[in-house]
């Protein structure tokens, strides 16, 4: 009777769990602090014209079409996603929002982590193409995020989840990828050095 009656792994995921947020809640202000240094050299050398005129709009499709799977019906144009149905209302991608900041920040760490270890040139290449694809992805259902708070909840609710979640989901997953790919580094470097 005094027994638990949780499996093992239930401690351990709680532990994980703690532990990540924690670790998300730290990192938050260098996070924040280190995007407002991307934004100012970006602004600084007029690239941010580049990622408006070109980027953005591309993003705003993509978003879109996420869209068109939760039922709202939009279409955009340029920048501007258009919403007409169920709430009518129009969501402006900015430049400084489609999440290039994380890619640049992937990039960085990716540097970083593969400048210390002894992995394949192929295995570095495949987790970095991987990496970026689903930042990308990530980048895009956070805004379609914000997009179905904007269109269910209102514009108030969508600009609190754009400043504060949104910058969150980010964090959370460049922390999850690259504590996985520490892992599985780790274990695989262990389990090499155990077969010489």
């Amino acid at each position: 009777m005094g027994e638990s009656s949780k499996a093992p792994w239930e401690d351990t995921s709680v532990g994980i769990l703690v532990l990540a947020a924690s670790l998300i809640l730290v990192t938050l202000p260098f996070y924040i602090t280190f995007n407002e240094f991307l934004t100012s050299v970006v602004k600084s050398v007029g690239l941010w014209f580049f990622i408006e005129a070109y980027v953005a709009p591309f993003i705003a499709g993509l978003t879109t079409s996420l869209l068109h799977l939760f039922n709202v019906k939009a279409y955009f144009s340029g920048p501007v996603i258009h919403v007409y149905e169920p709430t009518p209302i129009n969501l402006y991608v900015s430049w400084n929002c489609i999440g290039w900041q994380s890619l640049v920040i992937f990039s960085a760490i990716a540097y970083l982590a593969f400048r210390g270890t002894r992995l394949p040139l192929h295995e570095k290449v495949v987790t970095i193409l991987l990496g970026l694809q689903v930042t990308v992805l990530v980048n895009i259902l956070r805004i379609a995020m914000v997009g179905l708070v904007a269109v269910y909840l209102g514009k108030l609710q969508a600009i609190i989840f754009h400043d504060y979640f949104g910058t969150l989901i980010s964090l959370a997953w460049l922390l999850g990828f690259w504590y996985l790919f520490s892992s599985k580094s780790v274990a695989d470097e262990g389990g090499s050095q155990n077969d010489s």
